[in-house]
């Protein structure tokens, strides 16, 4: 892999970050999940992509790669890298509530989802393509239902969403599915 050409500031919150987008606090999502093979494992691993619109106009991108229905068979495999081509110049916000408005990806570690455990541990813009990378791996279990799962972790565009294609990178190889993204 090419080194990065521009690294993005990843910050932990809580699913309080929806209060940024919403007087309320609450949003509407709708959810995309695309299911793919996972090469020494049974079962397959998600890709959930979710979205919803700011009050502000602009749209909300989350991901999750889901490892929790893939037992591995002779040896627990695992993903790493999530990647999108051209997704676009990311808005800044202050996710962390650090009175610092320069993040661009938010991983949601409280009140998100369970059993989440892993966090987008850096992100980076690379030869087009945008990769989130958790660093300690998302492993399959040794039995279904026994594997392991990101928290959401997002970011935010101007551009509506569309069904692209995303890659995500197993200890096998990259393997690619739709979800949501903006528009090349």
């Amino acid at each position: 892999m090419a080194a990065p050409a521009f690294a993005y500031n990843v910050v932990n919150t809580s699913w309080t970050v929806q209060c940024i987008f919403s007087p309320t606090c609450s949003v509407t999502v709708t959810d995309y999940v695309a299911e793919f093979a996972v090469s020494g494992g049974s079962g397959n691993g998600r890709l959930q992509s979710r979205i919803f619109q700011s009050q502000d106009g602009n749209w909300v991108y989350e991901y999750r790669i889901n490892m929790t229905q893939v037992a591995g068979l002779t040896y627990t495999p695992y993903a790493d890298y999530l990647a999108i081509y051209n997704w676009g110049t990311p808005i800044q916000y202050d996710f962390n509530s650090d009175s610092v408005a320069t993040d661009h990806v938010f991983n949601i570690t409280s009140g998100g989802c369970s059993p989440c455990t892993k966090t987008v541990t850096s992100a980076f813009l690379s030869s087009g393509y945008t990769y989130f990378y958790a660093s300690s791996g998302v492993y399959s279990g040794s039995y279904v239902g026994g594997g392991e799962s990101t928290y959401f972790f997002g970011l935010v565009s101007s551009q509506a969403p569309v069904l692209r294609t995303i890659w995500v990178h197993l200890d096998s190889g990259w393997v690619s599915m739709q979800g949501y993204a903006p528009p090349l």
